[in-house]
């Protein structure tokens, strides 16, 4: 009797195990599916990756492992924020099932690692990369973490907070600056002080150290402008 329940058991479970690994291999084909459209439709940047995430199938459902060979395709043959693949299996006992797939583009952003305070300058240790939903990242976001090293803050951030180009100065009111001068391929070089905050690719105004002149150039990076004459 004992050996009979234990054979019982034992079958049972691989029937369960088999029916389990057979529902991964339908969220896997659905994955798929989706996967191989979608690079067949876009191209990810430098800075990207794509997330997938197969909405579980119903455990409480029996799905008959398919002889015939499963095929399957995009509902509307679009990519959509949530994905449904109609899986078909011919059998003589033909079945058809939905598989639903989240689509994700996720983007490398650099963060916070704590709270910081306006004033406080980023350096290696405060500052983090992590890759979030391409939804949530606006544009003036940073994908590098060299180009911030240096760089001073405008505003309170709290801890994992995107760092974009509003909360930062490469050069600041009140700012040391070198001043590259640039006339007709002579470039001269002095300092000078900025007389208020500007990002690159920003004018900024600044007095000359030496002859207290006030020259507008453009940032280029920390603390650094060129102006042509």
């Amino acid at each position: 009797m004992i050996r009979f329940i234990i054979l019982f058991l034992s079958l049972v479970c691989s029937y369960s195990f088999a029916e389990s690994n057979y529902r991964k291999e339908l969220e896997n084909f659905a994955q798929a599916l989706v996967l191989e459209k979608y690079h067949s439709l876009y191209q990810l940047q430098e800075n990207e990756k794509l997330e997938l995430n197969v909405a579980p199938l119903d455990k409480r459902i029996n799905y008959p492992k398919c002889e015939t060979g499963l095929t399957g395709e995009l509902v509307n043959n679009k990519i959509k924020l949530t994905t449904s693949v109609k899986v078909t299996c011919l059998d003589e006992k033909q079945w058809i099932n939905y598989i639903r797939v989240r689509v994700n583009v996720l983007q490398k952003v650099v963060v916070v690692n704590d709270s910081l305070s306006k004033g406080q300058v980023i350096t290696q240790d405060n500052i983090k990369m992590v890759y979030l939903s391409k939804s949530r990242i606006r544009n003036g976001s940073f994908d590098s973490l060299e180009s911030l090293y240096g760089v001073r803050l405008k505003r309170n951030l709290t801890e994992n907070k995107i760092i974009k180009n509003r909360d930062v100065c490469f050069v600041c009111k009140g700012d040391k600056v070198t001043i590259n001068a640039i006339k007709t391929g002579l470039s001269i070089r002095a300092s000078g002080v900025a007389l208020h905050d500007a990002n690159i690719g920003n004018t900024v105004r600044v007095r000359n150290s030496r002859t207290q002149r006030i020259v507008v150039g453009t940032v280029y990076g920390l603390k650094a402008v060129n102006v042509s004459f």
